[in-house]
């Protein structure tokens, strides 16, 4: 290999290597500058769930900070919980989130009404809210409703009978 062919190739390494560590550096900054960091420690998420079909390009803004994720989120539904986690490319920084059923409250923010927002606010922390959409928070609304049919409890025969007659 000739000088300039080596100089070119050690170049390009070195560009491609500082391309993805800022773009790393990035993301983390961000994680904990819009406060994904403490949703995340408060809501960690151990493992992906499966078998949920997951809604992909979701948007939030993330308040106080006011960090938008456009487009940029993937929501699965679960019976533990909402998970959430941002796209692969974006993810440095940003751990998995599975927030439970009953920590999530969901309130509309008055707006002009062609532009309806709705705040997800956390019990662990209340100081914390996710703004969506009027689909996103449909989507997780009505998640929410359904998600004790589709408890462990709940699909035994057994146990429907048993809810039936205290019911």
């Amino acid at each position: 290999m000739d000088d300039e062919t080596l100089s070119t190739a050690m170049t390009a390494t070195a560009l491609v290597t500082f391309f993805i560590s800022g773009w790393a550096t990035f993301w983390i900054w961000r994680a904990r500058r819009s406060g994904w960091v403490k949703l995340a420690n408060s809501y960690p998420a151990t493992t992906r769930p499966i078998g949920t079909m997951p809604r992909r390009w979701l948007s939030a803004t993330l308040k106080p900070a006011d960090s938008v994720y456009p487009r940029l989120l993937t929501a699965r539904l679960t019976v533990d919980g909402l998970y959430l986690a941002p796209n692969l490319l974006c993810r440095f920084g940003h751990d998995p989130i599975l927030v439970p059923w009953d920590d999530i409250e969901i309130f509309a923010i008055e707006t002009y009404p062609a532009d309806r927002v709705y705040d997800l606010k956390f019990s662990r922390l209340p100081q914390m809210r996710m703004r969506v959409g009027v689909t996103v928070a449909q989507f997780i609304r009505r998640a929410a409703d359904n998600s004790h049919y589709f408890s462990p409890e709940i699909s035994d025969p057994h146990t429907i009978d048993r809810h039936q007659a205290m019911g």
